[in-house]
């Protein structure tokens, strides 16, 4: 008999069963509006120009494979900060920034650093959210309290929920919250919210953990973006920040992320560092060199800082392009029943369409086209082949399933 004999399988991951569905059909009018990836005109994943170019300075360059410092390069991880929590706070000494194996490993390792390391265990995360903060949390020996993020009636940010949360939460209470281009509703705070929000989180002394997984993709501005983060720092909320390049610079497979860990005393500063240093050096000793060089290549170049910054833009203007085109394909070819405007007033990779589950599994099992049983739906997964496929599709499923 095994040792391993007690073990049981864990939850099905709805996602890594439907991309393995969907790489099973054959089916020549499949389309592919699961995955958050960004994809091209050919529907292909997208290398941008700044990303092609910094390639071959990296090439030419002729660095080896060397371990990088476990926290990471200095010429990554100081433009990484400024990008994103801003020159101030990095100028004032109030940041501690580790490099991680992708968002994924920021979040892991903020989580760790606040549950184990300074006891602020309590954890308060809206929903419908990323399927994947639920184990992760518990991994880490969280608590997890959960709030209504999402006004399914008006298709918007439940604010008035947010907001009572935040007045009934302990002190040092940890609230993740997503930067911009929400996974999976695709709506986010406005300005306004987020200033009266960071106003109760500083009154109240909770802590803030924002995860910046698309920054750019919202507003077209990676600058522009940022800002609720740099709102937080200039009211004095202690801030958390996982920050990814798998989607604004496409570097998907590399797994480039960065924690950073902004507080309002420099004095402590090095003793966060130390310790992020301290568990990351226990989980993976150190990160990925080659995405991170890349990063750094074009942050530290002017000229590839600016075509980044046009990269972003195009990418966000097309994500908004082709969800003016779903909508005017929905309310005026085909005339579907129901209120589209959610379409266009939703941001970034997704749109959480409303559809419920049993239109979900009809559009994947008749129509072939691959969505979250949730309803999200990646947006950049169309193009002008196949959106009007897809949205004949769901027209017919929103006709046939109430």
């Amino acid at each position: 008999m095994s040792s391993f004999t007690n073990l049981q399988f864990q939850p099905a991951d709805e996602f890594n069963d439907l991309r393995k569905k969907l790489a099973l059909d054959s089916n020549e009018n499949k389309v592919d509006v699961s995955a958050g990836v960004y994809r091209d005109e050919t529907g292909e994943s997208y290398t941008l120009p700044s990303i092609r170019a910094a390639k071959k300075i990296l090439h030419e360059s002729g660095k080896g494979h060397d371990y990088t410092f476990c926290l990471g390069s200095s010429d990554f991880l100081e433009p990484a900060a400024q990008l994103a929590v801003g020159n101030d706070a990095v100028k004032k000494g109030l940041v501690s920034s580790c490099q991680t194996i992708g968002g994924t490993g920021a979040c892991h390792l903020g989580a760790t650093f606040l549950a184990q390391y300074c006891g602020f265990g309590e954890f308060y995360l809206g929903t419908p959210a990323w399927p994947n903060y639920f184990p992760l949390l518990k991994q880490v020996g969280g608590s997890v309290h959960t709030f209504d993020y999402y006004d399914s009636e008006n298709k918007s940010v439940d604010f008035k929920v947010l907001m009572q949360t935040l007045e009934n939460a302990p002190q040092y209470s940890v609230f993740i919250l997503q930067l911009c281009c929400h996974n999976p509703t695709a709506s986010d705070l406005s300005i306004e919210q987020w200033k009266k929000v960071g106003e109760i989180m500083k009154a109240k002394s909770l802590i803030a953990f924002i995860d910046a997984a698309y920054q750019g993709f919202a507003s077209g501005s990676i600058e522009k973006d940022g800002e609720p983060i740099r709102i937080f720092i200039e009211l004095g909320v202690e801030v958390l920040v996982a920050q990814s390049f798998s989607k604004n610079l496409g570097l998907y497979g590399e797994r480039v992320g960065c924690l950073h860990v902004v507080s309002t005393d420099p004095m402590v500063t090095p003793v966060i560092t130390d310790q992020l240093r301290y568990i990351l050096r226990a989980e993976a000793s150190s990160s990925p060199a080659f995405g991170s060089r890349l990063v750094s290549i074009i942050a530290n170049s002017d000229d590839l800082s600016a075509q980044w910054g046009t990269d972003v833009a195009e990418i966000s203007k097309r994500l908004q392009t082709l969800r003016a085109k779903v909508y005017d394909l929905l309310t005026e070819k085909y005339q579907t029943p129901g209120s589209w405007d959610h379409v266009k007033s939703q941001r970034g990779l997704f749109w959480y369409s409303g559809l419920t589950q049993e239109q979900a599994e009809k559009l994947i099992n008749v129509y072939h086209i691959y969505l979250t049983k949730g309803g999200r739906i990646n947006i950049a997964g169309l193009n002008e082949k196949n959106i009007d496929y897809f949205c004949s599709s769901l027209d017919k499923v929103v006709r046939s399933v109430p």
